[in-house]
C-alpha cells in the first residue's frame, strides 16, 4: 500500500453483492467457470461477506456441482470471520504474510497487525478448510532471510506456503531489480 494510503471508492462505484452474484451466475451457468476467487483490495472489509459467499455457493454448474470459491485476504480480520466464511461455503483461503517478525511486518505492510494475521490463519485452520495457503512475497533485504522460518511455520502449522517474487506495481517508480529474489535463487 502506498504511504499516502488509498483513495476509497464511492459506494456507487463498488459492485454490490447482487451485481457480483449476477456476473458470477453468468460465468458459472453460461460459460462453465468452475472456480471463483474474491480478492482485493481487501474483501474482508465488506460488511456481511459470508452472505456473498453463500450467494456464490448457491450457484450451480451444468452438472449440478457448485463452483470452487476461494478468497485472498490480508488476514487482519480473519480471526473473527473464518468459521462463518467456511460455513457459508468458502472452499479455499489464501492469506498474505510477508514476515513473521513484527517490526518487519509493520515496515512492509504499514499495519501493526501481525498478531491478528497469525490468529486469523490459526482460526482458518480450525474452521476446516482443506488447505490454508500463505502467500509470501520475498524481497531482497527486507525478508529474504526469513524463507526458512516461513517454510517451518507452514510445515509446523499444516499450511501451504508459496513464495512469490517481488513485483511492485511501480506506481512510484520504486521497482529495483536488485530487490527481486528469483525462483532460481
Amino acid at each position: 500500500m502506498p504511504e499516502e494510503g488509498l483513495k476509497w471508492l464511492d459506494k456507487a462505484e463498488v459492485l454490490s453483492f447482487e451485481e457480483i452474484e449476477r456476473v458470477s451466475r453468468i460465468l458459472v451457468e453460461r460459460f462453465g467457470i468452475n472456480s471463483l476467487r474474491l480478492t482485493g483490495g481487501e474483501p474482508t472489509v465488506r460488511a456481511h461477506l459470508p452472505r456473498l459467499i453463500a450467494q456464490l455457493a448457491a450457484l450451480r454448474l451444468e452438472d449440478g456441482s457448485k463452483p470452487n470459491i476461494a478468497l485472498t485476504t490480508n488476514g487482519a480480520t480473519l480471526r473473527n470471520i473464518a468459521g462463518e466464511l467456511r460455513a457459508a461455503g468458502l472452499d479455499r483461503i489464501n492469506v498474505s504474510l510477508d514476515s513473521l517478525r513484527a517490526d518487519r511486518f509493520l515496515a512492509m505492510t504499514r499495519r501493526d497487525e501481525l498478531d491478528n494475521v497469525l490468529a486469523g490463519i490459526a482460526e482458518a485452520s480450525k474452521a476446516g478448510f482443506d488447505i490454508v495457503k500463505v502467500n509470501t512475497v520475498v524481497e531482497r533485504g527486507a525478508n529474504d532471510d526469513e524463507i526458512l522460518d516461513m517454510a517451518r511455520y507452514g510445515r509446523d502449522n499444516g499450511l501451504q506456503v508459496r513464495f512469490i517474487e517481488f513485483m511492485p506495481l511501480d506506481a512510484s517508480n520504486i521497482w529495483e531489480r536488485n530487490k527481486v529474489v528469483t525462483q532460481e535463487e
